[in-house]
Protein backbone atom coordinates (compact mmCIF):
# COMPACT_ATOMS: atom_id res chain seq x y z
CA UNK A 1 0.00 0.00 0.00
CA UNK A 2 2.84 2.38 0.82
CA UNK A 3 4.21 2.02 -2.72
CA UNK A 4 0.83 2.84 -4.26
CA UNK A 5 0.48 5.92 -2.08
CA UNK A 6 3.94 7.10 -3.08
CA UNK A 7 3.10 6.48 -6.73
CA UNK A 8 -0.10 8.56 -6.43
CA UNK A 9 1.69 11.38 -4.60
CA UNK A 10 4.47 11.45 -7.19
CA UNK A 11 1.92 11.62 -9.99
CA UNK A 12 0.07 14.49 -8.30
CA UNK A 13 3.35 16.38 -7.78
CA UNK A 14 4.03 16.17 -11.53
CA UNK A 15 0.75 17.92 -12.37
CA UNK A 16 1.78 21.56 -12.34
CA UNK A 17 -0.45 23.09 -15.02
CA UNK A 18 -1.57 26.60 -14.10
CA UNK A 19 -5.10 27.77 -14.80
CA UNK A 20 -5.24 30.68 -17.25
CA UNK A 21 -5.22 33.94 -15.26
CA UNK A 22 -8.70 35.12 -16.31
CA UNK A 23 -10.21 31.69 -15.57
CA UNK A 24 -8.47 31.54 -12.18
CA UNK A 25 -9.56 35.06 -11.24
CA UNK A 26 -13.19 34.30 -12.10
CA UNK A 27 -13.01 30.97 -10.26
CA UNK A 28 -11.69 32.74 -7.16
CA UNK A 29 -14.27 35.55 -7.32
CA UNK A 30 -17.09 32.99 -7.66
CA UNK A 31 -15.77 30.96 -4.73
CA UNK A 32 -15.44 34.03 -2.49
CA UNK A 33 -18.92 35.29 -3.46
CA UNK A 34 -20.45 31.89 -2.62
CA UNK A 35 -19.41 32.27 1.04
CA UNK A 36 -20.73 34.67 3.66
CA UNK A 37 -18.28 33.79 6.44
CA UNK A 38 -14.50 33.90 6.45
CA UNK A 39 -11.76 33.80 9.06
CA UNK A 40 -9.98 37.14 9.32
CA UNK A 41 -6.47 36.85 10.78
CA UNK A 42 -4.88 39.96 12.27
CA UNK A 43 -1.91 40.53 14.53
CA UNK A 44 -1.31 43.04 17.30
CA UNK A 45 1.62 45.44 17.26
CA UNK A 46 3.40 42.84 19.43
CA UNK A 47 2.70 40.10 16.89
CA UNK A 48 -0.01 38.30 18.86
CA UNK A 49 -2.29 36.63 16.25
CA UNK A 50 -6.08 36.73 16.28
CA UNK A 51 -8.22 34.64 13.91
CA UNK A 52 -11.86 35.77 13.89
CA UNK A 53 -14.78 34.11 12.08
CA UNK A 54 -16.67 37.04 10.56
CA UNK A 55 -19.44 37.67 8.06
CA UNK A 56 -18.22 38.93 4.71
CA UNK A 57 -19.26 39.90 1.25
CA UNK A 58 -17.19 40.51 -1.83
CA UNK A 59 -16.86 42.32 -5.09
CA UNK A 60 -14.41 40.42 -7.25
CA UNK A 61 -11.39 39.70 -5.07
CA UNK A 62 -12.13 42.53 -2.61
CA UNK A 63 -13.78 41.53 0.68
CA UNK A 64 -15.96 43.64 2.96
CA UNK A 65 -16.63 42.95 6.64
CA UNK A 66 -18.04 45.05 9.49
CA UNK A 67 -16.86 45.49 13.06
CA UNK A 68 -18.13 47.32 16.09
CA UNK A 69 -15.93 49.96 17.70
CA UNK A 70 -13.57 48.74 20.38
CA UNK A 71 -12.94 45.25 19.02
CA UNK A 72 -9.52 43.66 19.17
CA UNK A 73 -9.51 43.06 15.42
CA UNK A 74 -9.90 46.81 14.75
CA UNK A 75 -7.11 47.64 17.21
CA UNK A 76 -4.91 45.06 15.51
CA UNK A 77 -5.64 46.45 12.04
CA UNK A 78 -4.84 49.99 13.19
CA UNK A 79 -1.50 48.73 14.53
CA UNK A 80 -0.78 46.42 11.56
CA UNK A 81 -3.03 46.55 8.47
CA UNK A 82 -1.54 43.38 6.94
CA UNK A 83 -4.14 40.63 7.20
CA UNK A 84 -4.83 37.13 6.00
CA UNK A 85 -8.23 35.64 5.28
CA UNK A 86 -9.18 31.98 5.06
CA UNK A 87 -12.29 30.59 3.38
CA UNK A 88 -12.97 26.90 2.95
CA UNK A 89 -15.67 24.39 2.19
CA UNK A 90 -16.04 21.70 4.84
CA UNK A 91 -15.59 18.50 2.88
CA UNK A 92 -15.67 14.83 3.83
CA UNK A 93 -12.99 13.58 1.44
CA UNK A 94 -9.75 14.44 -0.33
CA UNK A 95 -11.61 14.64 -3.64
CA UNK A 96 -13.61 17.60 -2.44
CA UNK A 97 -11.01 19.66 -0.54
CA UNK A 98 -11.40 23.32 -1.49
CA UNK A 99 -10.23 26.50 0.20
CA UNK A 100 -8.39 29.74 -0.28
CA UNK A 101 -5.93 31.87 1.64
CA UNK A 102 -5.95 35.61 0.91
CA UNK A 103 -3.24 38.11 1.80
CA UNK A 104 -3.84 41.84 1.70
CA UNK A 105 -4.00 45.09 3.61
CA UNK A 106 -7.11 46.07 5.49
CA UNK A 107 -8.54 49.53 5.11
CA UNK A 108 -10.87 50.77 7.83
CA UNK A 109 -13.75 52.84 6.48
CA UNK A 110 -15.78 54.85 8.97
CA UNK A 111 -18.89 56.98 8.52
CA UNK A 112 -16.86 60.15 7.90
CA UNK A 113 -15.13 58.56 4.89
CA UNK A 114 -16.62 59.33 1.44
CA UNK A 115 -16.32 55.60 0.59
CA UNK A 116 -18.59 54.59 3.50
CA UNK A 117 -21.93 54.43 1.63
CA UNK A 118 -20.43 52.48 -1.27
CA UNK A 119 -18.71 50.08 1.13
CA UNK A 120 -22.02 49.52 2.97
CA UNK A 121 -23.67 48.67 -0.35
CA UNK A 122 -20.88 46.25 -1.23
CA UNK A 123 -21.33 44.58 2.14
CA UNK A 124 -25.10 44.38 1.43
CA UNK A 125 -25.53 45.83 4.89
CA UNK A 126 -29.28 46.51 4.86
CA UNK A 127 -30.26 42.95 3.96
CA UNK A 128 -27.70 41.46 6.33
CA UNK A 129 -28.81 43.78 9.14
CA UNK A 130 -32.40 42.64 8.70
CA UNK A 131 -31.36 38.98 8.77
CA UNK A 132 -29.05 39.37 11.78
CA UNK A 133 -31.61 41.44 13.71
CA UNK A 134 -34.25 38.75 13.21
CA UNK A 135 -31.82 35.99 14.21
CA UNK A 136 -30.61 37.84 17.32
CA UNK A 137 -34.21 38.52 18.39
CA UNK A 138 -35.00 34.79 18.04
CA UNK A 139 -31.91 33.81 20.09
CA UNK A 140 -32.99 36.20 22.84
CA UNK A 141 -36.59 34.96 22.77
CA UNK A 142 -37.82 38.32 21.51
CA UNK A 143 -40.30 39.07 18.77
CA UNK A 144 -38.45 40.18 15.64
CA UNK A 145 -39.45 43.54 14.16
CA UNK A 146 -42.41 43.12 11.84
CA UNK A 147 -41.67 46.02 9.57
CA UNK A 148 -38.40 46.36 7.73
CA UNK A 149 -38.44 50.10 8.41
CA UNK A 150 -37.77 49.32 12.07
CA UNK A 151 -34.38 47.86 11.19
CA UNK A 152 -31.67 50.42 10.49
CA UNK A 153 -28.03 49.83 9.65
CA UNK A 154 -25.96 51.01 12.62
CA UNK A 155 -24.01 54.11 11.61
CA UNK A 156 -21.18 53.50 14.06
CA UNK A 157 -19.87 50.30 12.48
CA UNK A 158 -16.52 50.26 10.77
CA UNK A 159 -16.24 48.64 7.35
CA UNK A 160 -13.14 46.51 6.88
CA UNK A 161 -12.16 46.46 3.22
CA UNK A 162 -9.47 44.05 2.07
CA UNK A 163 -8.24 44.14 -1.51
CA UNK A 164 -6.50 40.85 -2.18
CA UNK A 165 -2.84 41.15 -3.10
CA UNK A 166 -2.27 37.40 -3.31
CA UNK A 167 -4.56 34.36 -3.17
CA UNK A 168 -3.62 30.69 -2.84
CA UNK A 169 -6.27 28.20 -3.93
CA UNK A 170 -6.20 24.56 -2.88
CA UNK A 171 -8.74 22.45 -4.74
CA UNK A 172 -8.37 18.72 -5.29
CA UNK A 173 -10.99 18.62 -8.07
CA UNK A 174 -8.68 20.67 -10.30
CA UNK A 175 -6.65 17.49 -10.84
CA UNK A 176 -9.51 16.05 -12.90
CA UNK A 177 -9.24 19.10 -15.21
CA UNK A 178 -5.50 18.64 -15.61
CA UNK A 179 -4.59 21.57 -13.36
CA UNK A 180 -2.36 21.56 -10.30
CA UNK A 181 -4.39 21.33 -7.09
CA UNK A 182 -2.62 24.45 -5.78
CA UNK A 183 -2.99 27.66 -7.76
CA UNK A 184 -1.67 31.16 -7.00
CA UNK A 185 -3.04 34.52 -8.08
CA UNK A 186 -1.46 37.92 -7.54
CA UNK A 187 -2.90 41.36 -8.16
Amino acid sequence: MGNKLNEIRERIMKINQKMPRDELEQHLADFIKSHNVCVLATASKDGVPLATPIWCNSKGTTLYMVADAGTTKLANIRANPRVSIGINDPRPSFQSVKGIQIWGEAKLITEDNPEYEEALKNYESEERTKTVTRQMAELLGMEPPEETGEIKVPRDVTIIKVEAKKIALTESALLAKGYAPRQFWEA
